[in-house]
């Protein structure tokens, strides 16, 4: 009976100790912060690709793809886009979408607040 007394405080003991690990040590961590030098696009040579800061209305970040809508769809340099790091390009009137990857929404951010 003192056996099963042991196993059951050792239990708890490891509750215990994956519930204060998991509550203080993991809950608490926040996610590392992006700043401009972390993201490995050019975003000035970027905003110049699309025509400008005047050309861009808006931009929205959807996972690793930006939409950006913009006032003239011919001025935009795709070519340079691709160089930039752009492994996809969708064009469409008023619009033209931009897979950048995992700093996607950062670019947006920047692009957003930029204007």
């Amino acid at each position: 009976m003192s056996s099963y007394f042991i196993y059951i405080i050792i239990a708890l003991i490891i509750v215990f100790a994956v519930w204060f690990i998991f509550a203080k040590v993991l809950k608490n961590k926040k996610p590392k912060e992006v700043t401009i030098k972390d993201i490995p696009v050019d975003i000035e040579a970027l905003i110049n690709a699309l025509g400008g800061k005047e050309n861009i209305k808006e931009s929205v970040a959807n996972g690793s793809k930006i939409t950006f809508f913009v006032e003239k769809d011919e001025i935009i340099k795709v070519n340079t886009l691709k160089v930039l790091g752009a492994s996809g390009i969708i064009q469409s009137t008023g619009k033209i979408t931009v897979i950048m990857g995992k700093f996607s929404e950062e670019i947006s951010k920047i692009i957003n607040n930029d204007q």
